[in-house]
């Protein structure tokens, strides 16, 4: 295989899951107590020149304001590839999230997304719903989350003159158990049905485990399952992306 083509195959694997047609918000979220402000921008660009030119580029700001009643949420992924003859990739997505506190445990959330995916053979998908969430469980060691919500999708497709416009629920659960012990494990998976045909639907799964080595090392896997019951044409209903790796960490 050719180095710039795995080159841009392993960066179009590596954020896969912020491209899908279920994007896991889940693991995007900032989990901090305190209030207000809080976030961060990660941005790169390289180049690379073997017998082509090959431009990558990548932006991914996330920002979040938070009240004792009232969240705001803020992620956008951009990511660009292109080698001498074509565009290897060009995908896209901002979402935005307003949630309330009821009481305890539950909340009211709205939410609004737009994205492309030319991998996916998405021109342009836009969603806007709202419905519950609620914390299950929450100690330092571990938190437990689950919410379902309505949302409208309008979707264009890239190879034809088709645009879906439907009513799909979506529900998921999630964890994060990090006991301390050099272990840690999180996890999510999303059903989305259509309304009305609820044999119709989307399931997507991202599952994270990761532990020390040693006091400098940690060891990461993680996979992402993603299956569309009625795909677009060409487009496989399964797909799935894996990856693992290790850290090592240069502080005394």
């Amino acid at each position: 295989m050719h180095l710039n083509n795995f080159c841009v195959i392993f960066l179009v694997l590596f954020q896969y899951d912020s491209f899908s047609q279920v994007v896991n918000i889940e693991n995007k979220r900032i989990y901090d107590d305190t209030s207000g402000w809080s976030g961060a921008v990660d941005a790169s660009f390289s180049a690379m020149k073997t017998k082509d030119l090959l431009l990558n580029l990548s932006f991914r700001p996330r920002v979040q304001y938070k009240t004792k009643k009232h969240y705001y949420f803020l992620i956008s992924d951009l990511m660009y590839s292109k080698g001498a003859d074509r565009v290897y990739s060009n995908l896209g997505m901002a979402h935005f999230r307003y949630a309330y506190r009821i009481k305890g445990p539950w909340k009211w959330e709205s939410y609004t997304q737009i994205q492309y995916n030319q991998l996916m053979d998405q021109q342009r998908r836009s969603i806007l719903g709202s419905g519950i969430r609620v914390k299950l469980y929450d100690n330092k060691k571990s938190k437990y989350f689950a919410g379902s919500s309505v949302f409208y999708e309008y979707e264009q497709i890239r190879s034809s003159s088709m645009i879906n416009k439907e009513y799909r629920m979506s529900n998921y659960v999630s964890w994060f158990i990090d006991p301390k012990t050099g272990f840690y494990f999180t996890a999510a998976t999303y059903y989305q049905p259509l309304l009305k045909k609820m044999n119709d639907f989307r399931l997507m799964g991202q599952y994270s485990l990761g532990f020390k080595i040693t006091k400098k090392i940690d060891f990461r896997f993680e996979t992402t399952l993603f299956y569309d019951s009625n795909p677009p044409v060409n487009i496989e209903k399964w797909t799935f992306n894996s990856s693992f790796g290790v850290r090592l960490k240069m502080d005394d």
